[in-house]
C-alpha cells in the first residue's frame, strides 16, 4: 500500500438548510402543547385570539413608528444632500468665474504685448528706412526679418557677410 492509501478519506455531505426541521419540529412542538395544555379549546382559542390581536396591534404600533422614523430620517437626509449639491454648484461656479476671469486677464496680456511688440517693430521699421533712407547702413536689421526690399533693391545684402568678431564657430 501506498502513503495515499493509507491517509484517512473526509467525506462531506450536504444535506438541506436547518430551516425546514426547525420549522416541522415548531409545528409539531405546537401541535403537542396543544393536546397536553391544562385549558379547554375553547379557553386556548380565545387565548390564541387574544395574544394575535395583541400581536397585530403592537405591530401596527411598530410599523408607524418605524414609518415616522425613516420620514424623518429621510428628510434630514434630503436637507444634507440639498445643502451639499448646492454648495457643490456654488464651487463651481465659483471656479468657472475664476477660469474665465484668467483667460480675460491672459487674453488683455497677450493683446498688450502684441501692441507694445508691433509698436516696437513699427519704431524699428521706421529706424530702418530712416537710415536707408539719408545713406547709412543700419546697425540692426528689423527684428521681424521684413526689411523693405523695394528701396534697397532685391539682394542688396547678398554679398555682404558677417563682421568676424575674431573668434572661431566650430
Amino acid at each position: 500500500m501506498s502513503e495515499q492509501d493509507q491517509e484517512p478519506y473526509v467525506i462531506i455531505e450536504r444535506r438541506a438548510s436547518g430551516a425546514v426541521a426547525f420549522i416541522c419540529g415548531a409545528l409539531v412542538g405546537a401541535g403537542v402543547a396543544l393536546l397536553l395544555a391544562p385549558k379547554s379549546g375553547r379557553e386556548t382559542q380565545a387565548e390564541l385570539r387574544a395574544g394575535a390581536r395583541r400581536l397585530r396591534e403592537g405591530t401596527g404600533e411598530r410599523l408607524t413608528d418605524l414609518r415616522d422614523t425613516l420620514g424623518e430620517q429621510y428628510d434630514r437626509t434630503r436637507e444634507g444632500m440639498g445643502t451639499r449639491v448646492e454648495s457643490f454648484r456654488q464651487s463651481v461656479a465659483d471656479r468657472q468665474k475664476k477660469a474665465e476671469e484668467a483667460i480675460k486677464a491672459g487674453k488683455d496680456a497677450a493683446r498688450q504685448a502684441r501692441s507694445d511688440l508691433e509698436a516696437r517693430v513699427a519704431e524699428s521699421k521706421s529706424a530702418y528706412r530712416a537710415a536707408l533712407a539719408e545713406g547709412e547702413a543700419p546697425e540692426e536689421t528689423p527684428e521681424d526679418g521684413s526689411g523693405d526690399e523695394t528701396e534697397a533693391g532685391p539682394g542688396a545684402d547678398a554679398g555682404a557677410e558677417e563682421p568676424d568678431d575674431g573668434g572661431s564657430r566650430e
